[in-house]
Protein backbone atom coordinates (compact mmCIF):
# COMPACT_ATOMS: atom_id res chain seq x y z
CA UNK A 1 0.00 0.00 0.00
CA UNK A 2 2.79 2.45 0.93
CA UNK A 3 4.62 1.68 -2.32
CA UNK A 4 1.46 2.33 -4.32
CA UNK A 5 0.95 5.68 -2.59
CA UNK A 6 4.56 6.72 -3.22
CA UNK A 7 4.28 5.75 -6.90
CA UNK A 8 1.01 7.69 -7.17
CA UNK A 9 2.57 10.80 -5.63
CA UNK A 10 5.60 10.51 -7.90
CA UNK A 11 3.31 10.16 -10.93
CA UNK A 12 1.26 13.21 -9.94
CA UNK A 13 4.39 15.28 -9.43
CA UNK A 14 6.06 13.97 -12.59
CA UNK A 15 9.35 13.39 -10.77
CA UNK A 16 10.24 9.78 -11.46
CA UNK A 17 13.88 9.42 -10.35
CA UNK A 18 16.46 8.07 -12.75
CA UNK A 19 18.30 4.88 -11.87
CA UNK A 20 22.06 4.66 -12.34
CA UNK A 21 23.54 1.16 -12.45
CA UNK A 22 27.20 1.07 -11.49
CA UNK A 23 29.70 -1.73 -11.74
CA UNK A 24 33.08 -1.12 -10.16
CA UNK A 25 34.58 -0.52 -13.62
CA UNK A 26 31.85 1.95 -14.57
CA UNK A 27 32.27 3.81 -11.30
CA UNK A 28 36.03 4.14 -11.85
CA UNK A 29 35.59 5.36 -15.42
CA UNK A 30 33.09 8.00 -14.37
CA UNK A 31 35.27 9.18 -11.50
CA UNK A 32 38.33 9.55 -13.75
CA UNK A 33 36.24 11.67 -16.07
CA UNK A 34 34.02 13.69 -13.76
CA UNK A 35 35.68 13.95 -10.35
CA UNK A 36 36.30 17.69 -9.78
CA UNK A 37 39.42 17.19 -7.64
CA UNK A 38 41.02 15.14 -10.41
CA UNK A 39 40.00 17.68 -13.03
CA UNK A 40 41.66 20.38 -10.95
CA UNK A 41 44.88 18.35 -10.69
CA UNK A 42 44.96 17.84 -14.46
CA UNK A 43 44.28 21.53 -15.10
CA UNK A 44 47.16 22.44 -12.78
CA UNK A 45 49.39 20.07 -14.75
CA UNK A 46 48.30 21.74 -18.00
CA UNK A 47 49.16 25.14 -16.56
CA UNK A 48 52.59 23.88 -15.53
CA UNK A 49 53.04 22.42 -19.00
CA UNK A 50 53.01 25.97 -20.39
CA UNK A 51 56.03 27.03 -18.30
CA UNK A 52 58.66 25.82 -20.82
CA UNK A 53 56.88 27.75 -23.57
CA UNK A 54 57.07 30.89 -21.47
CA UNK A 55 60.80 30.32 -20.91
CA UNK A 56 61.57 29.70 -24.60
CA UNK A 57 62.69 33.29 -25.18
CA UNK A 58 66.08 32.16 -23.88
CA UNK A 59 66.85 30.76 -27.34
CA UNK A 60 64.04 31.98 -29.64
CA UNK A 61 63.72 35.47 -31.13
CA UNK A 62 61.36 38.09 -29.77
CA UNK A 63 59.56 40.55 -32.03
CA UNK A 64 57.98 43.76 -30.73
CA UNK A 65 55.75 46.15 -32.66
CA UNK A 66 55.34 49.71 -31.45
CA UNK A 67 53.40 52.82 -32.45
CA UNK A 68 53.99 56.12 -30.64
CA UNK A 69 52.36 59.51 -31.18
CA UNK A 70 53.84 62.66 -29.59
CA UNK A 71 53.49 66.44 -29.66
CA UNK A 72 55.97 68.67 -27.83
CA UNK A 73 57.76 72.03 -27.77
CA UNK A 74 60.86 70.65 -26.04
CA UNK A 75 63.77 72.01 -28.12
CA UNK A 76 65.77 68.79 -28.17
CA UNK A 77 62.71 66.68 -28.94
CA UNK A 78 61.53 68.96 -31.73
CA UNK A 79 65.03 68.95 -33.26
CA UNK A 80 65.12 65.15 -33.18
CA UNK A 81 61.59 64.72 -34.51
CA UNK A 82 62.27 66.87 -37.55
CA UNK A 83 65.52 65.09 -38.28
CA UNK A 84 63.88 61.68 -38.06
CA UNK A 85 60.95 62.80 -40.19
CA UNK A 86 63.31 64.32 -42.81
CA UNK A 87 61.50 67.68 -42.45
CA UNK A 88 64.42 69.68 -41.02
CA UNK A 89 64.93 72.94 -42.98
CA UNK A 90 67.40 75.85 -43.00
CA UNK A 91 64.93 77.99 -41.06
CA UNK A 92 65.20 75.53 -38.20
CA UNK A 93 68.84 76.63 -37.69
CA UNK A 94 67.64 80.02 -36.53
CA UNK A 95 68.70 80.62 -32.91
CA UNK A 96 65.19 81.66 -31.94
CA UNK A 97 63.67 78.58 -33.58
CA UNK A 98 66.22 76.35 -31.89
CA UNK A 99 65.67 77.83 -28.43
CA UNK A 100 61.91 78.34 -28.67
CA UNK A 101 60.56 76.05 -31.37
CA UNK A 102 56.92 75.87 -32.33
CA UNK A 103 55.15 72.74 -31.03
CA UNK A 104 55.77 69.80 -33.29
CA UNK A 105 54.60 66.20 -33.31
CA UNK A 106 54.42 63.04 -35.27
CA UNK A 107 54.10 59.29 -35.27
CA UNK A 108 56.76 56.61 -34.95
CA UNK A 109 56.07 52.99 -36.02
CA UNK A 110 58.80 50.46 -35.30
CA UNK A 111 59.44 46.74 -35.31
CA UNK A 112 62.22 45.39 -33.13
CA UNK A 113 63.71 41.91 -33.35
CA UNK A 114 66.05 40.47 -30.72
CA UNK A 115 67.77 37.11 -30.95
CA UNK A 116 69.71 35.72 -27.99
CA UNK A 117 73.10 34.26 -28.87
CA UNK A 118 74.21 33.32 -25.38
CA UNK A 119 71.77 33.32 -22.43
CA UNK A 120 73.02 30.84 -19.79
CA UNK A 121 70.49 31.81 -17.14
CA UNK A 122 67.60 31.52 -19.56
CA UNK A 123 68.72 28.14 -20.90
CA UNK A 124 68.98 26.61 -17.43
CA UNK A 125 65.67 28.23 -16.52
CA UNK A 126 64.05 26.63 -19.57
CA UNK A 127 65.43 23.21 -18.63
CA UNK A 128 64.20 23.63 -15.04
CA UNK A 129 60.74 24.63 -16.29
CA UNK A 130 60.55 21.46 -18.38
CA UNK A 131 61.37 19.33 -15.35
CA UNK A 132 58.82 21.19 -13.24
CA UNK A 133 56.13 20.70 -15.89
CA UNK A 134 56.83 16.97 -16.07
CA UNK A 135 56.76 16.78 -12.26
CA UNK A 136 53.32 18.37 -12.15
CA UNK A 137 52.08 15.96 -14.81
CA UNK A 138 53.40 13.03 -12.77
CA UNK A 139 51.63 14.39 -9.69
CA UNK A 140 48.38 14.54 -11.67
CA UNK A 141 48.85 10.91 -12.69
CA UNK A 142 49.24 10.01 -9.02
CA UNK A 143 46.01 11.86 -8.29
CA UNK A 144 44.28 9.64 -10.86
CA UNK A 145 45.59 6.50 -9.14
CA UNK A 146 44.52 7.79 -5.74
CA UNK A 147 41.07 8.70 -7.09
CA UNK A 148 40.64 5.18 -8.42
CA UNK A 149 41.51 3.71 -5.02
CA UNK A 150 39.08 6.04 -3.25
CA UNK A 151 36.30 5.05 -5.64
CA UNK A 152 36.98 1.35 -5.08
CA UNK A 153 36.94 1.81 -1.32
CA UNK A 154 33.75 3.90 -1.40
CA UNK A 155 32.06 1.38 -3.70
CA UNK A 156 32.76 -1.59 -1.42
CA UNK A 157 31.96 0.44 1.69
CA UNK A 158 28.52 1.11 0.22
CA UNK A 159 28.08 -2.54 -0.76
CA UNK A 160 29.17 -3.70 2.70
CA UNK A 161 26.69 -1.40 4.44
CA UNK A 162 23.86 -2.50 2.14
CA UNK A 163 24.63 -6.20 2.69
CA UNK A 164 24.84 -5.63 6.44
CA UNK A 165 21.35 -4.15 6.35
CA UNK A 166 20.15 -7.25 4.48
CA UNK A 167 21.82 -9.55 7.01
CA UNK A 168 20.19 -7.69 9.90
CA UNK A 169 16.83 -7.83 8.11
CA UNK A 170 17.20 -11.61 7.81
CA UNK A 171 18.18 -11.90 11.47
CA UNK A 172 15.26 -9.70 12.51
CA UNK A 173 12.84 -11.84 10.50
CA UNK A 174 14.24 -15.00 12.11
CA UNK A 175 14.01 -13.61 15.64
CA UNK A 176 10.43 -12.50 15.07
CA UNK A 177 9.69 -16.03 13.88
CA UNK A 178 11.29 -17.35 17.09
CA UNK A 179 9.02 -15.03 19.05
CA UNK A 180 5.91 -16.32 17.28
CA UNK A 181 6.97 -19.90 17.95
CA UNK A 182 7.55 -19.07 21.62
CA UNK A 183 4.10 -17.50 21.74
CA UNK A 184 2.54 -20.63 20.23
CA UNK A 185 4.43 -22.87 22.64
CA UNK A 186 3.32 -20.68 25.58
CA UNK A 187 -0.28 -21.03 24.48
CA UNK A 188 0.23 -24.80 24.47
CA UNK A 189 1.65 -24.60 27.98
CA UNK A 190 5.08 -25.79 26.92
CA UNK A 191 7.00 -22.66 27.96
CA UNK A 192 6.43 -19.57 30.05
CA UNK A 193 5.96 -16.02 28.75
CA UNK A 194 9.60 -15.31 29.44
CA UNK A 195 10.65 -16.93 26.17
CA UNK A 196 8.41 -14.61 24.18
CA UNK A 197 9.72 -11.55 26.03
CA UNK A 198 13.36 -12.53 25.53
CA UNK A 199 12.76 -12.97 21.81
CA UNK A 200 11.04 -9.57 21.72
CA UNK A 201 13.98 -7.91 23.43
CA UNK A 202 16.38 -9.47 20.94
CA UNK A 203 14.18 -8.25 18.07
CA UNK A 204 14.25 -4.70 19.48
CA UNK A 205 18.03 -4.86 19.77
CA UNK A 206 18.36 -5.97 16.16
CA UNK A 207 15.96 -3.26 15.00
CA UNK A 208 18.05 -0.54 16.65
CA UNK A 209 21.22 -1.97 15.08
CA UNK A 210 19.49 -2.16 11.71
CA UNK A 211 18.43 1.50 11.85
CA UNK A 212 21.99 2.62 12.60
CA UNK A 213 23.38 0.44 9.82
CA UNK A 214 20.79 1.76 7.35
CA UNK A 215 21.94 5.31 8.11
CA UNK A 216 25.54 4.26 7.46
CA UNK A 217 24.45 2.67 4.18
CA UNK A 218 22.76 5.90 3.07
CA UNK A 219 25.88 7.89 3.93
CA UNK A 220 28.08 5.42 2.03
CA UNK A 221 25.94 5.80 -1.08
CA UNK A 222 26.17 9.56 -0.64
CA UNK A 223 29.95 9.33 -0.74
CA UNK A 224 29.78 7.40 -4.03
CA UNK A 225 27.32 9.95 -5.40
CA UNK A 226 29.63 12.84 -4.51
CA UNK A 227 32.76 11.22 -5.91
CA UNK A 228 31.06 10.42 -9.22
CA UNK A 229 29.18 13.76 -9.40
CA UNK A 230 25.81 12.02 -9.76
CA UNK A 231 22.53 13.96 -9.44
CA UNK A 232 21.09 14.04 -5.93
CA UNK A 233 17.74 12.55 -6.92
CA UNK A 234 19.07 9.57 -8.88
CA UNK A 235 18.73 6.07 -7.48
CA UNK A 236 22.14 4.33 -7.41
CA UNK A 237 22.31 0.57 -7.87
CA UNK A 238 25.70 -1.07 -7.31
CA UNK A 239 25.74 -4.20 -9.44
CA UNK A 240 28.92 -6.00 -8.34
CA UNK A 241 28.29 -8.51 -5.59
CA UNK A 242 30.33 -8.38 -2.40
CA UNK A 243 29.98 -12.15 -2.03
CA UNK A 244 30.54 -13.19 -5.66
CA UNK A 245 32.89 -10.64 -7.21
CA UNK A 246 36.58 -11.40 -7.57
CA UNK A 247 38.89 -9.25 -5.42
CA UNK A 248 40.53 -7.79 -8.52
CA UNK A 249 43.78 -5.86 -8.40
CA UNK A 250 46.87 -6.27 -10.51
CA UNK A 251 49.51 -6.79 -7.86
CA UNK A 252 47.38 -9.21 -5.81
CA UNK A 253 47.70 -11.90 -8.49
CA UNK A 254 50.10 -14.75 -7.73
CA UNK A 255 52.17 -14.15 -10.88
CA UNK A 256 52.19 -10.33 -10.61
CA UNK A 257 55.50 -8.48 -11.05
CA UNK A 258 54.74 -4.96 -9.85
CA UNK A 259 57.54 -2.41 -9.45
CA UNK A 260 57.52 0.79 -7.45
CA UNK A 261 58.86 2.87 -10.36
CA UNK A 262 55.30 3.25 -11.67
CA UNK A 263 54.30 5.64 -8.88
CA UNK A 264 53.59 9.12 -10.15
CA UNK A 265 54.41 10.87 -6.89
CA UNK A 266 57.91 9.35 -6.76
CA UNK A 267 58.48 10.45 -10.35
CA UNK A 268 57.29 13.93 -9.40
CA UNK A 269 59.76 14.08 -6.50
CA UNK A 270 62.62 12.88 -8.71
CA UNK A 271 61.80 15.47 -11.35
CA UNK A 272 61.46 18.12 -8.66
CA UNK A 273 64.95 17.27 -7.43
CA UNK A 274 66.28 17.52 -10.99
CA UNK A 275 64.59 20.90 -11.42
CA UNK A 276 66.15 22.12 -8.17
CA UNK A 277 69.57 20.96 -9.38
CA UNK A 278 69.07 22.99 -12.55
CA UNK A 279 68.01 25.89 -10.33
CA UNK A 280 71.49 25.89 -8.79
CA UNK A 281 73.04 26.10 -12.25
CA UNK A 282 70.64 28.88 -13.15
CA UNK A 283 71.68 30.86 -10.06
CA UNK A 284 75.35 30.54 -11.09
CA UNK A 285 74.54 31.37 -14.71
CA UNK A 286 72.75 34.58 -13.69
CA UNK A 287 76.23 36.00 -12.98
CA UNK A 288 77.58 35.20 -16.47
CA UNK A 289 77.40 37.47 -19.51
CA UNK A 290 74.49 37.29 -21.95
CA UNK A 291 74.87 38.11 -25.64
CA UNK A 292 72.12 39.03 -28.10
CA UNK A 293 71.78 40.62 -31.53
CA UNK A 294 69.00 43.05 -32.28
CA UNK A 295 67.55 45.05 -35.13
CA UNK A 296 64.98 47.83 -35.44
CA UNK A 297 63.10 49.11 -38.50
CA UNK A 298 61.22 52.38 -37.96
CA UNK A 299 58.93 54.67 -39.97
CA UNK A 300 58.56 58.35 -38.95
CA UNK A 301 55.78 60.65 -40.09
CA UNK A 302 54.58 64.10 -39.06
CA UNK A 303 50.89 63.74 -39.97
CA UNK A 304 49.15 60.37 -39.57
CA UNK A 305 50.44 56.87 -38.75
CA UNK A 306 52.02 55.08 -41.74
CA UNK A 307 51.56 58.13 -44.03
CA UNK A 308 54.35 59.67 -46.10
CA UNK A 309 57.49 60.13 -44.05
CA UNK A 310 60.95 58.72 -43.59
CA UNK A 311 62.39 55.47 -42.30
CA UNK A 312 65.55 54.20 -40.67
CA UNK A 313 67.01 50.97 -39.41
CA UNK A 314 69.38 49.90 -36.66
CA UNK A 315 71.24 46.65 -36.08
CA UNK A 316 73.63 45.76 -33.33
CA UNK A 317 74.92 43.29 -30.80
CA UNK A 318 74.73 43.68 -27.06
CA UNK A 319 76.53 42.10 -24.13
CA UNK A 320 75.17 42.25 -20.61
CA UNK A 321 77.33 41.14 -17.71
CA UNK A 322 76.25 41.84 -14.13
CA UNK A 323 79.74 42.08 -12.68
CA UNK A 324 78.68 43.10 -9.18
CA UNK A 325 75.20 43.17 -7.67
CA UNK A 326 76.17 43.32 -4.05
CA UNK A 327 75.70 39.90 -2.45
CA UNK A 328 72.51 39.12 -4.41
CA UNK A 329 74.25 36.54 -6.61
CA UNK A 330 75.80 34.76 -3.62
CA UNK A 331 72.43 34.69 -1.86
CA UNK A 332 70.69 33.29 -4.94
CA UNK A 333 73.21 30.45 -5.21
CA UNK A 334 72.94 29.59 -1.52
CA UNK A 335 69.13 29.62 -1.68
CA UNK A 336 69.14 27.38 -4.77
CA UNK A 337 71.50 24.91 -3.10
CA UNK A 338 69.31 24.79 -0.01
CA UNK A 339 66.24 24.15 -2.16
CA UNK A 340 68.09 21.33 -3.90
CA UNK A 341 68.95 19.74 -0.56
CA UNK A 342 65.30 20.04 0.48
CA UNK A 343 64.11 18.48 -2.77
CA UNK A 344 66.56 15.59 -2.31
CA UNK A 345 65.31 15.02 1.24
CA UNK A 346 61.69 15.08 0.08
CA UNK A 347 62.47 12.54 -2.62
CA UNK A 348 64.25 10.25 -0.17
CA UNK A 349 61.41 10.52 2.37
CA UNK A 350 58.83 9.75 -0.32
CA UNK A 351 60.74 6.66 -1.46
CA UNK A 352 60.99 5.35 2.10
CA UNK A 353 57.30 6.02 2.69
CA UNK A 354 56.40 4.24 -0.54
CA UNK A 355 58.40 1.17 0.46
CA UNK A 356 56.65 1.17 3.84
CA UNK A 357 53.22 1.47 2.18
CA UNK A 358 53.98 -1.53 -0.03
CA UNK A 359 54.99 -3.63 2.98
CA UNK A 360 51.91 -2.58 4.93
CA UNK A 361 49.57 -3.16 2.00
CA UNK A 362 51.05 -6.61 1.37
CA UNK A 363 50.61 -7.55 5.03
CA UNK A 364 47.05 -6.27 5.07
CA UNK A 365 46.22 -8.20 1.91
CA UNK A 366 47.54 -11.45 3.35
CA UNK A 367 45.67 -10.85 6.60
CA UNK A 368 42.47 -10.11 4.67
CA UNK A 369 42.80 -13.36 2.72
CA UNK A 370 43.17 -15.33 5.92
CA UNK A 371 40.22 -13.53 7.51
CA UNK A 372 38.01 -14.36 4.54
CA UNK A 373 38.91 -18.05 4.80
CA UNK A 374 38.27 -18.15 8.55
CA UNK A 375 35.05 -16.13 8.31
CA UNK A 376 33.71 -18.29 5.49
CA UNK A 377 34.23 -21.47 7.52
CA UNK A 378 32.71 -19.84 10.59
CA UNK A 379 29.64 -18.77 8.63
CA UNK A 380 29.02 -22.35 7.46
CA UNK A 381 29.43 -23.66 11.00
CA UNK A 382 27.11 -21.00 12.38
CA UNK A 383 24.32 -21.86 9.96
CA UNK A 384 24.56 -25.53 10.86
CA UNK A 385 24.57 -24.66 14.55
CA UNK A 386 21.48 -22.49 14.04
CA UNK A 387 19.55 -25.38 12.51
CA UNK A 388 20.51 -27.58 15.46
CA UNK A 389 19.50 -24.88 17.96
CA UNK A 390 16.11 -24.49 16.27
CA UNK A 391 15.52 -28.23 16.47
CA UNK A 392 16.61 -28.38 20.12
CA UNK A 393 14.24 -25.56 21.05
CA UNK A 394 11.27 -27.06 19.17
CA UNK A 395 11.78 -30.36 20.94
CA UNK A 396 12.25 -28.73 24.33
CA UNK A 397 15.85 -29.89 24.64
CA UNK A 398 17.19 -26.34 25.04
CA UNK A 399 15.93 -22.98 26.32
CA UNK A 400 15.23 -20.05 24.00
CA UNK A 401 18.31 -18.27 25.30
CA UNK A 402 20.43 -20.87 23.51
CA UNK A 403 18.51 -20.33 20.28
CA UNK A 404 18.80 -16.55 20.54
CA UNK A 405 22.53 -16.78 21.32
CA UNK A 406 23.14 -19.02 18.33
CA UNK A 407 21.02 -16.71 16.15
CA UNK A 408 23.12 -13.73 17.30
CA UNK A 409 26.34 -15.65 16.65
CA UNK A 410 25.13 -16.52 13.15
CA UNK A 411 24.37 -12.87 12.41
CA UNK A 412 27.76 -11.84 13.76
CA UNK A 413 29.62 -14.38 11.62
CA UNK A 414 27.74 -13.17 8.54
CA UNK A 415 28.68 -9.56 9.28
CA UNK A 416 32.30 -10.59 9.89
CA UNK A 417 32.42 -12.46 6.58
CA UNK A 418 31.02 -9.49 4.67
CA UNK A 419 33.51 -7.15 6.37
CA UNK A 420 36.37 -9.53 5.57
CA UNK A 421 35.36 -9.59 1.91
CA UNK A 422 35.26 -5.78 1.83
CA UNK A 423 38.70 -5.63 3.48
CA UNK A 424 40.06 -8.06 0.89
CA UNK A 425 38.89 -5.89 -2.00
CA UNK A 426 40.20 -2.70 -0.42
CA UNK A 427 43.54 -4.28 0.52
CA UNK A 428 44.00 -5.47 -3.05
CA UNK A 429 43.32 -1.95 -4.34
CA UNK A 430 45.64 -0.49 -1.68
CA UNK A 431 48.49 -2.69 -2.91
CA UNK A 432 47.94 -1.42 -6.46
CA UNK A 433 47.93 2.12 -5.08
CA UNK A 434 51.19 1.51 -3.22
CA UNK A 435 52.86 0.33 -6.43
CA UNK A 436 51.24 3.07 -8.53
CA UNK A 437 49.64 0.64 -10.98
CA UNK A 438 46.76 2.97 -11.79
CA UNK A 439 48.73 6.23 -11.93
CA UNK A 440 47.96 7.64 -15.37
Amino acid sequence: MKIAILLLIAGLQGTTPDTTYLSIETAIERALEANPALRAARATADAAGALPTQASQAFLPTIDLGLTGVRTNDPVAVFGLKLRQATFAMSDFDIGALNNPNPSGGWDAAVTVQMPILAPEGLFGFAAARKAARAQSAAASRAAGASQFLVIRAYWDAQLAARQVEALDSALTAVRAHRRRAQAMREQGLVTGLDERLAGLKASELEVQRLATAALAANAVGVVRAMLVLPEGDVIVLTDSLRLAAPGGTCAAADATCVIDQRGDLEAFRLGEAAARLGVKRAWASQLPAVAVFGTLAHRTASAPFSAGSGDWTVGVGVTWPILRGLAGVGAVRAAKAEHRAASARREAAERQAALEITQASDMLEAARQRVDVAARAEVEAREALEQARLRYRTGAAPITELLDVQAATTTTTLHYLAARRDLFVASAALDLAYGVNDQ
